[in-house]
């Protein structure tokens, strides 16, 4: 078995595995949390892993059981209630001398599809993360939740029919020809967010909102600033 290098991983999964974190948790700092406990897992249990699996099920399984942990007391957000913090007035811009306006907005932007994510239940909203943003086969993911592979495929789609549902309404990201009464609409439109969006799906041949925006938002990588920090 070819030696498992630890910085190999850290840039293979590390910002995939803080994207997971922060997609599933609400507090940037309990997914910080998360990803980095994932981190220490991935250390502790290193030394044993024999190859029985491939590297990626092995850590995702990881991740899978300490985000799941940590996202216990999540609550899950009713599509009504959804919709009506979306329509509150317009969010208040921040004043401060060295405000990056682009940079906010997309940090917004960033933690609306968060919240938007929090109407799938805590195991369906990983199960589609798994796969519509890790991009893992139902193999893997079925391997990974110890379920069949069709309740698996059956669970992503009922999940990106429920976003689906709402986001096309509700979101100019996901649909910039829909009736987005979103708060951040005017700020969203004013830098041509949904501009960038649409020419990365001209690239891409698909709409996935989610996928893409971890091309467009800020990119973290919770396992990098550990390693700095630790």
């Amino acid at each position: 078995m070819a030696e498992i290098v630890l910085n190999d991983l850290i840039q293979e999964y590390g910002t995939m595995v803080s994207s997971i974190s922060r997609r599933m948790l609400r507090d940037e700092e309990l997914a910080k949390d998360a990803a980095q406990e994932v981190w220490l897992q991935v250390i502790k249990s290193l030394p044993g892993f024999r190859a029985d699996s491939k590297v990626s099920t092995w850590i995702y399984t990881i991740a899978r059981r300490v985000v799941s942990k940590h996202a216990q007391d999540e609550r899950i957000y009713s599509i009504r209630f959804l919709r009506d913090y979306f329509h509150q007035g317009d969010l208040k811009v921040p004043f401060y001398e060295e405000y990056d306006k682009k940079l906010w907005i997309k940090e917004m932007c960033d933690k609306c599809l968060t919240g938007v994510l929090h109407c799938l239940d805590n195991e369906s909203r990983l199960i589609f993360l798994f796969r519509d943003v890790a991009g893992l086969p139902y193999d893997d993911i079925a391997v990974i939740f110890s379920q069949d592979k069709s309740a698996v495929r059956q669970t992503v789609s009922r999940c990106r029919k429920k976003l689906r549902n709402f986001l096309k309404d509700e979101c100019m990201l996901f649909n910039p020809a829909g009736m987005c009464r979103c708060r951040m609409r005017n700020m969203v439109a004013g830098i041509n967010l949904p501009g960038e969006y649409e020419k990365l799906r001209r690239l891409v041949g698909r709409v996935n909102l989610f996928l893409e925006s971890e091309k467009i938002l800020p990119a973290k990588n919770y396992w990098e600033t550990f390693l700095i920090d630790g």
